[in-house]
């Protein structure tokens, strides 16, 4: 057979004419157009996350930047060591326990009642799902003046029933239940939200399926319901508690932390660190503790909560 050697115009092009991209185009390309996006996301996420890490390892107080050095883990000993760290740890375990188990229970009841009355009552959800729009900083400051000792709605509906007006924001067990009040409060139209599109998803022949077996509201709800609704649970949960270490603004306007650090999230104990005592360094370390304790947090869900559910 002869060989016949094609012109290069012609081997390039495949059977319709059209010139082909070189392969090693169309497999850098895709990463070309995603390196803007993971450009700045280093710039913005994970330079600020190394270079907190590498702080924390320097006493450094941003008053006196001359006289820096290294330390290394004694910011780590001296935290661990701190009774302050630990009652702040305390708060902050109360919060998220707390919290997160009154706004999962609502935040279901909700969204059930939401999921049967969503098509005709669409202002419904509109009013339920109104204090996540708010601000939380607008939310503490109307919470604070509800709270309010003296002029307080809450100590005049108590008085109401003949009981003496408490000093909510005053006194620590009280704080921390007002404080605890007003998160679930604003965080609940949250998971309702999650809830509500993990229900909508839901196969009606599923439920159609369980009925006719004879299963009743509650074995609905516990058998094919919640199973179901298994990966909207733990997105929820994963966000609710990765707010709930971190919250910061409704607290701080609230309360401020206080009485003492009795109401004192790690986010407030961060912020007077640095801008109260000065201290850069330990700032750095109890941020990074944070740090690592939402990424533990975060993989236990994962891994105890999270299954793919297949309809």
């Amino acid at each position: 057979m002869t060989d016949v050697r094609l012109p290069k115009s012609v081997a390039g092009m495949d059977e319709g004419g059209v010139a082909q991209r070189p392969r090693l185009g169309r497999a850098v390309l895709p990463y070309a157009l995603l390196a803007p996006a993971f450009l700045l996301l280093g710039v913005v996420l994970l330079y600020p996350l190394i270079y907190n890490v590498y702080l924390s390892f320097f006493s450094w107080r941003y008053t006196n930047p001359g006289a820096t050095r290294f330390v290394g883990f004694d910011n780590y000993l001296r935290l661990f060591e701190s009774s302050t760290f630990w009652q702040v740890s305390e708060f902050t375990a109360l919060l998220v326990v707390l919290t997160i188990l009154l706004e999962f229970l609502l935040g279901l009841l909700g969204a059930l009642l939401l999921a049967s009355l969503f098509h005709s009552r669409k202002w419904l959800a509109t009013t339920i799902l109104l204090p996540y729009l708010i601000a939380p900083i607008a939310v503490g400051l109307n919470w604070r003046l509800l709270w309010n000792y003296d002029f307080g709605l809450v100590n005049y509906l108590i008085t109401l029933f003949g009981a003496s007006p408490v000093n909510w924001l005053g006194q620590s067990e009280y704080a921390q239940i007002a404080v605890i009040v007003t998160e679930v409060w604003r965080s609940t139209p949250f998971v309702t939200i999650i809830l509500l599109a993990g229900l909508t998803s839901i196969p009606k022949e599923s439920l159609e399926a369980a009925r006719i077996d004879g299963a009743n509201a509650w074995q609905e709800l516990t058998l094919v319901i919640l199973p179901l609704l298994r990966p909207s649970l733990t997105i929820a949960l994963l966000f609710q508690t990765i707010f709930k270490l971190r919250v910061f603004d409704l607290i701080y306007i609230m309360t401020g932390g206080g009485p003492g650090v009795s109401t004192q999230p790690y986010g407030i104990y961060i912020y007077r660190t640095y801008f109260r005592y000065f201290d850069g360094g330990q700032a750095a370390t109890i941020a990074v503790v944070l740090m690592l304790l939402g990424a533990l947090i975060s993989l236990f869900y994962i891994r105890l909560v999270y299954k793919e559910v297949e309809h």
